[in-house]
């Protein structure tokens, strides 16, 4: 039993120093780079509503030979 406390002591305390190694992004870069990813996004979007549409067309015209 007190091996387990030491295992779990020693766990938390690494756990511990391994939060404080952590950097956070300054909430400048953040809404940068969410603004991006909302953009990238929207625009993959489109390009896959437009190939859907026009794959769909083909596919139309195709079946109604």
């Amino acid at each position: 039993m007190a091996e387990e406390k030491k295992t779990k002591s020693g766990r938390f305390a690494g756990l511990k120093t391994e939060f404080e190694k952590i950097v956070w992004a300054d909430p400048k870069d953040v809404s940068k780079q969410t603004t991006a990813v909302v953009a990238v996004s929207v625009v993959v979007a489109v390009i896959i509503i437009v190939l859907d549409a026009l794959i769909n067309k083909g596919v139309n015209i195709l079946v109604n030979l």
